[in-house]
């Protein structure tokens, strides 16, 4: 099967995938009778109508028909699955990182303290029911695969991969969390890196390709040849992620420039810096990274540290350096060549992307 290019590639798949995503929330949200579920359902539907650019989905249909899976429609039904346990994982991560805004609109927890102003509703309650709405979300992530209609083997194989590929970003969550307890000058760029692989390279990339090749009863040899690909660029995609973080444009992000540096997150972007700057610099870094109050001077002050010591060339050489290898492990790959085309084009847009 070819493909005329990427845009092609998406502008097919993701219109199919809404539908069945869409579809799904619709029919859960009308079985509720209780109004409160039903609200928690409809929020759900809400925030996935909020945007993003189905990424994962699509994969799980390029993985499937790099795999040389011969039901893509089937596979595009299966892989609203991973856009559920996405959503679910988006809810949780934006209570943990307090974050207000997803897309430009309002946070799932955010949006339950809002809609329930005239219940006075306290923020931890506004939490807990986000945190019940991402619960419900994964287990819809589940019931989407079952129900996808693949034979039993397959079904039961694919969930297996589903429920390893959560647990694996649970323990990536972990440690970017757990480097947010350690003085800055203690993070180096391996434990950042690995928690790069866990929660990103292996989440974005590597996984909805495992789950289609999983779906399309691939070989291992292609599995290894999507993993190949999928660590060095999902790891560039995270990279490019936290640039965007800290010099995009608000407008474009739809989140707060910054917030990574007032959530303390350890980015390389931080610890290159940190590794290279003055001490006058560092004693800055540390007044500023994890403070909330940070003002959007101090903000830029730290921008300009990121420049001034070389971290963010550092990081941009290194992600064109991860993209080579990743789009290079392509050439011999036991992979569709149109789906191998479309993986190339991705890997390139994703460090020119600007949200």
């Amino acid at each position: 099967m070819a493909f005329e290019n990427m845009k092609a590639f998406f502008a097919e798949w993701v219109p199919k995938i809404d539908r069945e995503l869409y579809s799904f929330l619709e029919r859960k949200m009308e079985m509720q009778t209780d109004p409160f579920n039903r609200r928690v359902v409809e929020e759900i539907l809400r925030f996935a109508k909020s945007g993003g650019k189905r990424v994962r989905p699509v994969l799980v249909v390029a993985g499937y028909l790099g795999a040389g899976g011969e039901e893509p429609e089937r596979a595009a039904r299966a892989s609203i699955s991973y856009e559920l346990l996405h959503n679910y994982l988006l809810i949780h991560d934006d209570i943990m990182d307090r974050d207000e805004l997803r897309r430009g609109q309002p946070t799932v927890w955010k949006s339950f303290l809002d809609h329930y102003v005239k219940c006075e509703l306290e923020r931890h309650d506004a939490e807990s029911l986000a945190m019940a709405a991402g619960d419900l979300a994964e287990t819809y992530a589940t019931e989407a695969l079952i129900d996808a209609g693949f034979d039993p083997e397959t079904t039961v194989l694919a969930v297996k991969e589903l429920h390893e590929i959560a647990e694996r970003t649970g323990y990536g969550q972990v440690l970017d969390i757990s480097l947010e307890f350690l003085p800055i000058g203690d993070v180096r760029e391996e434990d950042v890196l690995r928690v790069h692989e866990l929660k990103t390279a292996k989440y974005t990339l590597e996984g909805p390709l495992h789950l289609g090749a999983r779906l399309a009863g691939a070989e291992e040899d292609v599995f290894k040849a999507y993993s190949d690909y999928a660590i060095p660029v999902g790891i560039a995609f995270q990279l490019q992620d936290d640039i965007i973080g800290v010099f995009g444009d608000e407008k474009k992000t739809g989140k707060p420039v910054g917030s990574d540096i007032r959530e303390g997150k350890r980015t390389l972007l931080i610890v290159k810096a940190y590794e290279n700057a003055t001490p006058a610099q560092r004693k800055l870094i540390k007044a500023v990274l994890g403070r909330e109050s940070a003002t959007p001077e101090e903000i830029e002050e730290i921008k300009d540290i990121i420049v001034e010591t070389g971290a963010l060339d550092y990081c941009k050489q290194l992600m064109e350096k991860l993209v080579e290898e990743g789009v290079a492990s392509l050439r011999d790959a036991p992979v569709e060549e149109g789906v191998k085309g479309v993986l190339a084009e991705l890997a390139e847009y994703i460090i020119r992307r600007e949200k």
